[in-house]
């Protein structure tokens, strides 16, 4: 299938660029600004304060604001391994280390997960809300308690938690009231996860939702933010992390200054990007990099998969999606590999829902999958229209579908429904903007088509939200005892590999059910400049977070120079 070819050359290009750099290493330079163009480049920060339980406050605080665990970028790519840390929210233990962090364990009785926390970290100094100050466990208890009090909170996130004790100067415990398997995502590095002093809290104007009393301990200070159009991060002169540059360790940030473009026009973007306006676009689609052809020759450029999941949730909880010979028949009648070659040039995963093929050891490659949940994935319309007649629906029938006002989401749903056409079923399309469209969702009053359209964070987190009953992401209104016990034996198990094994006989089972009609994915790219150096193409090193990256990058002023910028 389309998918290992694709994977190949991505692993080929990554390949040529880490040789192609490695080669050409330099003395790191320090100085200069480097500009990206960040994941959701259209949208503004939504929240500046952890306790609003938005995502995306990991992208837009992040330069600033740390969180105890995070992606170790040495072990990856750029290191000779093979994490090319393209995943939206999953490390794996082998490329996890310490951030505010310096050690954990999972400790028996009482059950608890103690972590031990750095010493040489210290707080911004940030006039008018506090000097600068040692990070101590109180900043840690403080942050999590706030977190788990706010009355935006998921309730169920950190359920399996009894409280957070300060166990010493820079330790805390977290003692449990059960294990989960997803507690390094959860607390070390997820979305929620990042720490902040009480100082800002307490601030004037706003407290810790205004920009303007952002402080935290990262590699940058946000000192200018616009909405729709940028936020500047000066350098944190005083951080306390270092980078390893063939063995000789440097002091970060290399530039002065990080700016994250807001621009919602995508030609307006890449014209930035062609003038040098620009260093770095990440996760741009196809058709803006066969737009970059001119200077396709001058850039680097790498390809991943896509952070969004997307495929067409057919409600389970109600007729016709009641019968799954209904819901295999809507899946055998559209050609997936044709759809990617239509839209994406062949650039597409499929299936990708509701696991990334690069979660190794969680994914099963379509193959070697049960013969039930293959067949779900074959492209078979003379099979669809015989399942309809034996469902009692051999004359077809229409369903209404929401779909997101995208463009690329509405192309793909007008070109499902063609396909659905020809087996005698009629798909009324429904475009909803995103926040009405979300809203149906979060209400649970979605038509019993619902344009599935999100994140896939990580493993775990991916089938909980997907399957669980309780799930506002159930958009397939998934409710079956035995799919809940076998999420809560995922949870409380500690053996990594048997709860590999567990996600990929759910997912298997999963699929086999289709509540969804599985569509394919599309990949992105990242691209940049050659003078931006000691950067391979990663994008994310926690949960869409990628200031880190950032501050071990540094510019080639000399070489920007010399192509004319």
């Amino acid at each position: 299938m389309a998918r290992g070819h694709l994977g190949t050359m991505a692993a080929a290009a990554l390949g040529a660029i880490i040789a192609t750099q490695a080669v050409s290493a330099q003395e790191p330079k320090y100085g200069g600004t480097l500009t990206i163009s960040p994941y959701s480049p259209g949208i503004s920060a939504l929240s500046w304060d952890p306790a609003d339980w938005n995502w995306k406050v990991s992208i837009d605080a992040g330069p600033y604001m740390e969180q105890l665990m995070v992606g170790d970028l040495s072990k990856g790519v750029r290191g000779g391994g093979k994490n090319n840390f393209f995943s939206e929210a999953w490390l794996s233990d082998d490329v996890l280390r310490g951030e505010l962090a310096e050690s954990w364990e999972v400790v028996d009785k009482p059950l608890s997960i103690v972590v031990n926390l750095r010493k040489n970290v210290k707080w911004q100094a940030c006039k008018g809300i506090m000097e600068a100050r040692d990070f101590t466990a109180k900043d840690v208890v403080f942050a999590y308690n706030r977190l788990i009090a706010s009355p935006k909170a998921n309730k169920v996130y950190f359920s399996f938690i009894d409280r957070a004790e300060e166990t010493g100067p820079h330790q805390v415990t977290f003692f449990l009231k059960e294990y989960n398997s997803e507690w390094k995502y959860r607390l070390g590095y997820g979305y929620y996860a990042g720490i902040y002093p009480k100082e800002i809290t307490e601030a004037p104007n706003g407290g810790a939702g205004n920009w303007q009393n952002a402080c935290g301990t990262g590699p940058f200070r946000l000192t200018r933010y616009e909405a729709g159009a940028f936020g500047d991060y000066q350098a944190n002169k005083e951080y306390w992390d270092r980078e390893k540059i063939d063995g000789k360790p440097y002091k970060i940030p290399f530039v002065d200054k990080l700016v994250m473009r807001t621009i919602a026009d995508s030609q307006t973007r890449l014209a930035a990007f062609r003038t040098g306006k620009i260093d770095v676009m990440t996760n741009i689609s196809w058709d803006e990099l066969k737009s970059l052809a001119p200077i396709r020759d001058k850039i680097k450029v790498v390809e991943h998969p896509d952070y969004a999941g997307e495929a067409l949730a057919m409600r389970v909880d109600a007729p016709p999606f009641d019968n799954p010979k209904v819901r295999l028949a809507l899946n055998l009648a559209v050609d997936r590999a044709a759809i990617a070659k239509q839209i994406y040039g062949g650039h597409a995963d499929f299936p990708h829902l509701p696991l990334d093929e690069t979660w190794e050891g969680y994914f099963t490659p379509p193959e070697k999958m049960p013969e039930e949940a293959r067949e779900v994935l074959q492209y078979n319309p003379a099979k669809a229209k015989k399942l309809l007649a034996e469902a009692g629906l051999a004359n077809g029938f229409e369903f209404k579908a929401q779909v997101p006002t995208y463009a690329d989401q509405l192309k793909k749903a007008q070109i499902v429904a063609g396909y659905l056409s020809a087996i005698g079923v009629k798909m009324i399309i429904e475009p909803k903007e995103y926040g009405a469209f979300l809203s149906l969702m979060t209400s649970g009053k979605h038509g019993p088509g619902y344009w599935h359209f999100a994140g896939m964070s990580n493993p775990t987190a991916s089938v909980e939200k997907l399957f669980r009953s309780s799930s506002v992401w159930n958009t397939a209104r998934v409710n079956d005892p035995k799919v809940d016990a076998a999420l809560d034996a995922i949870q409380q198990e500690r053996d990594p590999d048997k709860v590999k094994k567990a996600v990929a006989a759910l997912t298997n089972e999963m699929t086999a059910r289709a509540p969804f009609l599985f569509l394919p994915r599309p990949r992105s790219f990242t691209v940049w400049w050659p003078w931006v150096k000691n950067y391979y193409g990663e994008i994310s090193v926690s949960a869409r977070r990628d200031a880190p990256i950032w501050a071990r990058a540094w510019i080639d002023q000399d070489l920007k120079k010399s192509m004319g910028f």
